[in-house]
């Protein structure tokens, strides 16, 4: 995103943050010269640091950290913080690769509530 700074709200990850003009008002060459420094940028992201891009877990834990406090009080008692937390990553790690993950947290939380609940936790099985 232009003009984030070193946080970016809209995506949870790591955030590199380029210092590259604001091209509004600009003309079209200085707009045109601005795009291929942003190309150069992200050439060379892809060529450097791709892979650590994708092992990237930030915005994974960001999620466990939100669904585990409500798994931790329904479950309380019937499963311990361990199992919780185990059976939330595994499920939450089926969805690393989707595409568009904007409904992730409520799929994982209904799935992790489900595999909680039964008597045998498939997940915490395959972890």
């Amino acid at each position: 995103t232009l003009a984030c700074g070193a946080s970016c709200p809209y995506v949870p990850t790591t955030v590199e943050d380029w210092d590259i003009p604001d091209p509004a008002g600009k003309s079209l060459d200085e707009v045109r010269s601005i795009r291929d420094a942003v190309e150069g940028r992200v050439r060379d992201l892809i060529d450097s640091r791709l892979d650590a891009i994708r092992s990237d877990r930030t915005a994974h834990q960001i999620r466990l950290q939100r669904l585990l406090p409500d798994l931790a009080e329904e479950f309380e008692g019937i499963r311990s913080d361990a199992e919780i937390r185990t059976c939330a990553d595994a499920i939450l790690a089926d969805y690393q690769d989707a595409p568009v993950r904007s409904f992730v947290m409520s799929i994982a939380h209904r799935r992790t509530r489900e595999c909680l609940r039964q008597d045998k936790c498939d997940a915490l099985a395959v972890a």
